[in-house]
């Protein structure tokens, strides 16, 4: 876990991924200032953790440090890295990261249940949703 900062490393693989996997989404193309201004200005609660083989970054998991658990912003990996799994990786990482932390829970951001994009967090269980004030488990 580092900082957010800008980096020539990790914007390279962030244009990758948009490139790679949004193409139809509001956020292609990629470009430096919306990069820092959606993962790195104004984050202080952030963190980048960064997944490295052999010293060659091949993925970023952005979470908020939160006192209750950690908060995934985002994550982007190598499109040539993409048969390894890594987005599933980093939620599992996340998990055990919060067990580490003595912070109870992992928070997977909005889901929308139409968006087919998102479907993958109704793959770890337990899981909770907020829903007319108040948290509820899904089935």
């Amino acid at each position: 876990m580092v900082s957010p900062e800008y980096t020539d490393e990790n914007y390279s693989i962030f244009n990758a991924y948009i490139n790679a996997r949004h193409i139809d989404g509001d956020m292609y193309p990629a470009d430096p200032d919306q990069f820092r201004s959606f993962l790195v200005d104004g984050r202080p609660e952030a963190a980048f953790c960064e997944f490295r083989k052999d010293d060659k970054l091949i993925a970023v998991c952005v979470a908020d440090v939160m006192s209750d658990g950690l908060s995934a912003i985002y994550t982007f990996f190598s499109p040539a890295e993409s048969k390894r799994g890594l987005g599933n990786f980093a939620v599992l990482w996340l998990i055990e990261e919060a067990i580490k932390m003595n912070k109870p829970n992992v928070y997977l951001g909005y889901w929308i249940k139409e968006c087919q994009k998102m479907n993958y967090k109704m793959d770890y269980r337990p899981i909770e949703a907020y829903y007319r004030d108040q948290w509820q488990l899904v089935k």
